[in-house]
């Protein structure tokens, strides 16, 4: 029984340093507490879900136990809307990726914005993206959030309440 207990202790020690393995290099390892972070390399500042690291090298942010990631770009001079228009069903099949769902959003600054869920599949695993696309009539953000389908339940509503966070520093 002790050892059945011990070999219990080391299976889980070794599950847990796996989920750990990632390369922090080029990281923020504090989290925000609650507190809107600027994104590295951008004029965009995000609140990040707890317990995501902000990361130079995507630029966005980072959750190393489920491989989410959350990366941020600035597009100067086009309107989100005229990326929207683009952004059909065929456009997102040539990409390899299906075409979920569609919205109409408002940011917490009340920005105007769509969000489109994509799913595809990498090496056998499912995954679901979420791309955002905000701004005004010169410049948009845009945010994609790559997250495992498994996981969809724990990190979907939380990555949202994110990316609706998001607005250009004044």
């Amino acid at each position: 029984m002790k050892y059945l207990i011990s070999m219990t202790f080391v299976l889980l020690s070794l599950f847990g340093y796996g989920q750990l393995d990632v390369n922090t290099e080029g990281m923020n390892s504090v989290y925000s507490d609650g507190k809107p972070v600027q994104i590295p390399g951008t004029n965009v500042t995000l609140t990040p879900p707890e317990h995501f690291l902000v990361s130079e090298s995507i630029p966005g942010l980072l959750h190393p136990g489920s491989s989410t990631t959350v990366q941020v770009q600035e597009v100067v001079g086009t309107s989100y809307i005229m990326i929207q228009q683009a952004m059909t069903p065929e456009h997102f099949e040539s990409q390899n990726v299906t075409l979920i769902s569609q919205e109409d959003i408002t940011l917490d600054n009340g920005m105007g914005g769509v969000l489109y869920l994509v799913e595809f599949t990498v090496k056998g695993y499912e995954y679901e993206r979420l791309m955002l696309f905000a701004g005004d009539y010169n410049n948009t953000i845009w945010i994609n959030a790559n997250y495992p389908k498994s996981a969809k339940s724990l990190l979907h509503d939380l990555i949202v309440e994110s990316l609706l966070t998001a607005q250009y520093l004044k």
